[in-house]
Protein backbone atom coordinates (compact mmCIF):
# COMPACT_ATOMS: atom_id res chain seq x y z
CA UNK A 1 0.00 0.00 0.00
CA UNK A 2 1.17 3.52 -0.78
CA UNK A 3 0.93 5.67 2.34
CA UNK A 4 0.26 9.44 2.13
CA UNK A 5 3.48 10.49 3.89
CA UNK A 6 3.42 14.24 4.41
CA UNK A 7 -0.35 14.41 4.68
CA UNK A 8 -1.38 17.22 7.02
CA UNK A 9 -4.27 17.86 9.36
CA UNK A 10 -5.27 21.35 10.51
CA UNK A 11 -7.68 21.81 13.42
CA UNK A 12 -7.49 25.60 13.51
CA UNK A 13 -7.18 27.38 16.85
CA UNK A 14 -8.50 26.24 20.19
CA UNK A 15 -8.24 27.74 23.67
CA UNK A 16 -7.01 26.45 27.03
CA UNK A 17 -10.13 27.22 29.07
CA UNK A 18 -9.46 27.60 32.83
CA UNK A 19 -12.02 24.96 33.77
CA UNK A 20 -10.53 22.45 31.33
CA UNK A 21 -7.03 23.00 32.70
CA UNK A 22 -8.33 22.61 36.26
CA UNK A 23 -10.19 19.41 35.39
CA UNK A 24 -7.05 17.94 33.81
CA UNK A 25 -4.95 18.81 36.85
CA UNK A 26 -7.55 17.19 39.12
CA UNK A 27 -7.76 14.06 36.96
CA UNK A 28 -4.00 13.57 37.20
CA UNK A 29 -3.61 14.58 40.85
CA UNK A 30 -1.38 17.49 39.84
CA UNK A 31 -1.37 20.20 42.51
CA UNK A 32 1.42 22.47 41.23
CA UNK A 33 1.22 25.95 42.73
CA UNK A 34 1.96 27.41 39.28
CA UNK A 35 -1.60 26.70 38.16
CA UNK A 36 -2.95 29.33 40.54
CA UNK A 37 -1.03 31.91 38.46
CA UNK A 38 -2.60 30.84 35.18
CA UNK A 39 0.02 28.35 33.99
CA UNK A 40 -1.66 25.39 32.28
CA UNK A 41 -0.65 21.80 33.14
CA UNK A 42 1.83 20.89 30.37
CA UNK A 43 0.21 17.53 29.64
CA UNK A 44 -3.17 19.21 29.08
CA UNK A 45 -1.91 19.67 25.53
CA UNK A 46 -3.38 16.22 24.91
CA UNK A 47 -6.88 17.62 25.44
CA UNK A 48 -6.28 20.24 22.77
CA UNK A 49 -4.78 17.62 20.48
CA UNK A 50 -7.27 14.83 21.15
CA UNK A 51 -9.37 15.66 18.06
CA UNK A 52 -6.14 15.57 16.04
CA UNK A 53 -5.05 12.24 17.54
CA UNK A 54 -8.49 10.73 16.95
CA UNK A 55 -8.61 12.25 13.47
CA UNK A 56 -5.35 10.51 12.56
CA UNK A 57 -6.50 7.22 14.07
CA UNK A 58 -9.78 7.28 12.12
CA UNK A 59 -8.57 8.88 8.89
CA UNK A 60 -10.32 7.09 6.01
CA UNK A 61 -7.26 7.30 3.79
CA UNK A 62 -5.18 5.46 6.38
CA UNK A 63 -7.89 2.91 7.20
CA UNK A 64 -6.50 1.95 10.62
CA UNK A 65 -8.27 -0.69 12.74
CA UNK A 66 -9.05 1.35 15.87
CA UNK A 67 -9.91 -1.70 17.99
CA UNK A 68 -6.42 -3.08 17.35
CA UNK A 69 -4.71 0.27 17.82
CA UNK A 70 -2.51 0.99 20.81
CA UNK A 71 -0.56 4.13 21.58
CA UNK A 72 3.08 3.18 21.22
CA UNK A 73 5.09 6.31 21.98
CA UNK A 74 4.55 10.00 22.71
CA UNK A 75 7.06 12.84 23.01
CA UNK A 76 6.38 16.55 23.43
CA UNK A 77 8.75 19.49 23.54
CA UNK A 78 7.53 22.64 25.27
CA UNK A 79 8.83 25.91 23.85
CA UNK A 80 7.53 27.79 26.87
CA UNK A 81 4.92 27.34 29.59
CA UNK A 82 1.36 27.62 28.32
CA UNK A 83 -1.19 29.84 30.02
CA UNK A 84 -4.94 29.35 30.26
CA UNK A 85 -6.88 31.48 27.82
CA UNK A 86 -4.27 31.30 25.06
CA UNK A 87 -5.44 30.41 21.55
CA UNK A 88 -3.33 27.59 20.13
CA UNK A 89 -3.21 26.61 16.46
CA UNK A 90 -3.23 22.79 16.41
CA UNK A 91 -1.99 20.89 13.35
CA UNK A 92 -0.23 17.66 12.47
CA UNK A 93 1.56 15.70 9.78
CA UNK A 94 2.00 12.05 8.83
CA UNK A 95 5.73 11.40 9.14
CA UNK A 96 6.25 7.67 8.71
CA UNK A 97 4.45 4.35 8.31
CA UNK A 98 6.35 1.12 8.91
CA UNK A 99 4.80 -2.22 7.99
CA UNK A 100 5.93 -5.10 10.20
CA UNK A 101 4.92 -8.72 10.53
CA UNK A 102 3.58 -7.92 14.00
CA UNK A 103 1.61 -4.87 12.91
CA UNK A 104 1.71 -1.36 11.55
CA UNK A 105 3.62 1.58 13.07
CA UNK A 106 2.18 5.01 12.25
CA UNK A 107 4.24 8.05 13.31
CA UNK A 108 2.83 11.58 13.21
CA UNK A 109 4.03 15.06 14.12
CA UNK A 110 1.88 17.11 16.51
CA UNK A 111 2.27 20.88 16.57
CA UNK A 112 0.88 23.82 18.50
CA UNK A 113 1.56 27.46 17.58
CA UNK A 114 0.67 30.69 19.39
CA UNK A 115 0.90 33.86 17.28
CA UNK A 116 3.22 32.05 14.89
CA UNK A 117 5.50 30.74 17.64
CA UNK A 118 5.95 26.96 17.89
CA UNK A 119 5.22 26.20 21.55
CA UNK A 120 4.34 22.51 21.20
CA UNK A 121 6.43 20.23 19.00
CA UNK A 122 5.71 16.54 19.38
CA UNK A 123 5.78 13.09 17.89
CA UNK A 124 3.32 10.30 18.52
CA UNK A 125 3.28 6.69 17.34
CA UNK A 126 0.29 4.39 16.96
CA UNK A 127 0.78 0.65 16.63
CA UNK A 128 -1.95 -1.41 14.99
CA UNK A 129 -1.56 -5.02 16.07
CA UNK A 130 -1.60 -7.63 13.31
CA UNK A 131 -4.54 -10.04 13.40
CA UNK A 132 -2.31 -13.07 12.95
CA UNK A 133 1.19 -12.12 14.10
CA UNK A 134 3.96 -14.71 13.75
CA UNK A 135 4.73 -16.74 16.82
CA UNK A 136 7.79 -15.55 18.64
CA UNK A 137 10.59 -18.01 19.16
CA UNK A 138 11.42 -18.54 22.80
CA UNK A 139 14.92 -17.36 23.51
CA UNK A 140 17.08 -18.44 26.43
CA UNK A 141 16.51 -16.15 29.38
CA UNK A 142 19.40 -13.87 30.20
CA UNK A 143 20.19 -12.39 33.55
CA UNK A 144 18.89 -8.81 33.63
CA UNK A 145 21.62 -6.15 33.53
CA UNK A 146 22.61 -4.50 36.76
CA UNK A 147 20.79 -1.19 37.13
CA UNK A 148 22.18 1.54 39.37
CA UNK A 149 19.99 2.85 42.15
CA UNK A 150 17.68 5.60 40.87
CA UNK A 151 18.17 9.19 41.96
CA UNK A 152 14.52 9.32 42.94
CA UNK A 153 11.62 6.92 43.20
CA UNK A 154 7.95 7.51 43.88
CA UNK A 155 4.84 5.35 44.21
CA UNK A 156 1.77 6.28 42.17
CA UNK A 157 -1.68 5.15 43.28
CA UNK A 158 -4.04 4.89 40.31
CA UNK A 159 -7.62 5.60 41.48
CA UNK A 160 -10.28 2.97 40.82
CA UNK A 161 -12.10 5.31 38.41
CA UNK A 162 -9.01 6.93 36.87
CA UNK A 163 -9.66 6.03 33.22
CA UNK A 164 -13.26 7.31 33.44
CA UNK A 165 -12.32 10.62 35.09
CA UNK A 166 -9.42 11.12 32.71
CA UNK A 167 -11.66 10.39 29.71
CA UNK A 168 -13.78 13.43 30.60
CA UNK A 169 -10.86 15.73 31.38
CA UNK A 170 -8.78 14.78 28.33
CA UNK A 171 -11.56 13.95 25.80
CA UNK A 172 -9.83 10.57 25.33
CA UNK A 173 -12.98 8.48 25.63
CA UNK A 174 -11.95 5.57 23.43
CA UNK A 175 -14.30 2.77 24.58
CA UNK A 176 -11.40 0.53 25.64
CA UNK A 177 -10.89 3.00 28.50
CA UNK A 178 -14.50 3.19 29.69
CA UNK A 179 -16.37 0.06 28.53
CA UNK A 180 -15.36 -3.37 29.77
CA UNK A 181 -17.41 -5.02 27.00
CA UNK A 182 -15.45 -3.18 24.30
CA UNK A 183 -12.15 -3.77 26.10
CA UNK A 184 -12.73 -7.52 26.27
CA UNK A 185 -13.69 -7.61 22.57
CA UNK A 186 -10.32 -5.98 21.91
CA UNK A 187 -8.63 -8.83 23.80
CA UNK A 188 -8.12 -7.02 27.11
CA UNK A 189 -9.21 -8.35 30.53
CA UNK A 190 -10.71 -4.99 31.54
CA UNK A 191 -10.67 -1.31 30.63
CA UNK A 192 -7.15 0.09 30.53
CA UNK A 193 -5.83 3.44 31.66
CA UNK A 194 -5.03 5.88 28.88
CA UNK A 195 -1.30 5.74 28.20
CA UNK A 196 -1.18 9.52 28.22
CA UNK A 197 -2.71 9.49 31.70
CA UNK A 198 0.05 7.18 32.94
CA UNK A 199 2.49 9.56 31.28
CA UNK A 200 0.91 12.58 33.00
CA UNK A 201 1.09 10.86 36.40
CA UNK A 202 4.75 10.06 35.80
CA UNK A 203 5.63 13.55 34.54
CA UNK A 204 3.98 14.93 37.69
CA UNK A 205 6.39 12.89 39.82
CA UNK A 206 9.39 13.76 37.63
CA UNK A 207 8.67 17.48 38.09
CA UNK A 208 8.31 17.07 41.86
CA UNK A 209 11.56 15.15 42.28
CA UNK A 210 13.61 16.44 39.37
CA UNK A 211 12.67 20.13 39.22
CA UNK A 212 11.72 20.90 42.82
CA UNK A 213 8.06 20.97 41.76
CA UNK A 214 8.59 23.84 39.29
CA UNK A 215 6.46 22.79 36.33
CA UNK A 216 7.53 25.85 34.33
CA UNK A 217 10.99 24.27 33.95
CA UNK A 218 9.66 21.29 31.94
CA UNK A 219 11.10 21.34 28.41
CA UNK A 220 10.46 17.82 27.12
CA UNK A 221 8.73 14.62 28.11
CA UNK A 222 8.75 11.43 26.06
CA UNK A 223 7.97 7.77 26.75
CA UNK A 224 7.29 4.42 25.13
CA UNK A 225 4.07 2.80 26.36
CA UNK A 226 5.32 -0.68 27.22
CA UNK A 227 2.37 -2.47 28.88
CA UNK A 228 -1.25 -1.74 29.85
CA UNK A 229 -2.15 -0.15 33.17
CA UNK A 230 -5.45 -0.88 34.91
CA UNK A 231 -7.53 1.21 37.26
CA UNK A 232 -6.66 0.74 40.93
CA UNK A 233 -3.10 -0.41 40.37
CA UNK A 234 -0.06 0.83 42.25
CA UNK A 235 2.80 1.98 40.04
CA UNK A 236 6.37 3.01 40.82
CA UNK A 237 8.13 5.79 38.90
CA UNK A 238 11.87 6.27 39.12
CA UNK A 239 14.46 8.50 37.52
CA UNK A 240 18.19 8.65 36.82
CA UNK A 241 19.95 12.00 36.40
CA UNK A 242 21.20 13.06 32.96
CA UNK A 243 22.89 16.27 31.84
CA UNK A 244 19.60 18.17 31.44
CA UNK A 245 16.97 15.99 33.07
CA UNK A 246 16.24 12.38 33.89
CA UNK A 247 15.87 8.99 32.30
CA UNK A 248 12.56 7.80 33.70
CA UNK A 249 10.57 4.58 33.78
CA UNK A 250 7.40 3.52 35.51
CA UNK A 251 6.88 -0.02 36.77
CA UNK A 252 3.64 -1.92 37.20
CA UNK A 253 2.68 -3.96 40.29
CA UNK A 254 4.72 -6.90 38.94
CA UNK A 255 7.88 -4.81 38.66
CA UNK A 256 7.83 -4.74 34.84
CA UNK A 257 7.88 -1.41 32.97
CA UNK A 258 4.59 0.09 31.84
CA UNK A 259 6.41 3.22 30.63
CA UNK A 260 9.92 2.82 29.23
CA UNK A 261 12.64 4.88 27.54
CA UNK A 262 11.52 7.96 29.42
CA UNK A 263 13.34 11.20 28.61
CA UNK A 264 12.26 14.14 30.74
CA UNK A 265 14.21 17.40 30.43
CA UNK A 266 14.19 20.65 32.36
CA UNK A 267 15.61 24.12 31.92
Amino acid sequence: MSWPIGKTWDLGTTVFEPEHAAAYADATGDTSAAYADGIAPPMVHVRLMQPLLWGIATDAELGLDVLRLVHGEHTMQFGRPLRVGEAVHIHGELLEVVEKATGLLVVSGLYGDIDGERVLDGRTAFFIRAKNPPKREKKPRKDPPTVPAPDWQSDIEVPDDASHVYAVASLDDNPIHISKDVATKAGLPDVILQGLCTMALTVREAVIHGADGDVTRLKQAGFRFARPVFNGQRLSARGWKTDDGYMVETLGPDGKPVLANGDVRFS
